[in-house]
């Protein structure tokens, strides 16, 4: 008897560093996981939530003022400014603006240097150097440039006898200036994109079709274009993403917003209300709202690609 309890005391122990054993090997992965997790949490997810909350409350920043909760007060006092009604549909126009702008016309660029082979390096080198300067340096470079009064574009214009108008103090023009001058720093970084998608493509399939008697046009539609459609997608994603991250920079800098809130967004907004207006709870609930329309959009996007746009090794 006792030599069979002990056994069965054994077959236990056994057991029980078995499991412990499997349960070391299962959990390893997120062993390894653990930084990124803490550090995804604490900096991400963390403000997430704390934004979450402060958007429910009413609070201008000052430490010694206690907060008070309003609800969803903050949700209806956004949505019916008219400040988010402006910056909604300036919004939709750099949004749509941008496609055609970054997304299609990147494309006979790049297929244009890719074509070029070697001879085509130094293309790349001047269509990527936008990229390279500080968005902060560079739109301090295009004020000295669009301003009327001194500026070098006015100075040049006055030799042939042409008056500049203000193209950053008219609400029809602003909001173009700005896009073109945040087409102009992203431009490069896009044909950067297609140029690597095109390196995928046999030129070998290009000079068969040739052979065959198809024409350059009949070429980038039927081959380049559907190879390409993989890097098209990432381009217009993160587009669509950051379109309304990378203006903030010229609209802080060349317009404050205006002229009469023709040139702010969704993303501009946010700053209004928190660090201009020092209305955190309006700030946090248009921030929930704009991640929400980010969100939804990327969605809508990544359905459309998985139907479109098909994948091979």
């Amino acid at each position: 008897m006792a030599e069979l309890a002990l056994a069965r005391q054994l077959r236990r122990s056994d057991l029980a560093r078995g499991g412990v054993s499997l349960w070391i090997r299962s959990g390893r992965p997120y062993l390894y996981l653990a930084p990124f997790i803490i550090v995804l949490g604490a900096f991400t997810f963390w403000p997430l939530l704390q934004t979450l909350l402060l958007s429910f409350q009413a609070w201008n920043l000052n430490p010694d003022v206690p907060s008070r909760f309003v609800g969803f007060d903050n949700y209806r006092g956004v949505v019916s400014s008219s400040l988010f009604g402006a910056a909604l549909a300036n919004t939709a126009l750099y949004l749509l603006a941008a496609i055609p702008l970054k997304v299609i016309l990147p494309i006979p660029v790049a297929i244009f240097i890719w074509s070029l082979g070697q001879r085509g390096e130094a293309y790349r080198v001047i269509v990527f150097l936008p990229t390279l300067i500080s968005f902060v340096a560079a739109s301090v470079a295009w004020v000295w440039l669009l301003s009327p009064l001194g500026g070098y574009l006015a100075l040049w214009l006055e030799t042939f006898g042409i008056r500049m108008a203000g193209l950053l103090t008219n609400a029809d023009t602003a909001l173009w200036t700005i896009l073109g001058i945040a087409t102009w720093k992203g431009f490069g970084f896009n044909v950067l994109l297609y140029l690597a998608g095109l390196t995928r493509i046999d030129r070998s399939l290009i000079e068969a079709m040739r052979i065959d008697g198809a024409t350059d046009a009949r070429i980038v539609r039927d081959l380049i274009v559907p190879m390409l459609g993989p890097s098209i997608v990432l381009v217009l994603i993160t587009t669509v993403i950051f379109t309304m991250q990378q203006v903030f920079t010229p609209i802080d800098v060349l317009t404050k917003g205006g002229p009469a809130n023709s040139t702010t967004n969704l993303f501009y907004m946010t700053y209004q209300y928190t660090f201009v207006g020092f209305n955190v709870g309006f700030g946090a609930a248009a921030t929930v709202i704009l991640c929400a329309l980010v969100f939804l959009v990327a969605f809508v996007k990544f359905r459309i690609a998985d139907r479109l746009v098909h994948y091979t090794d």
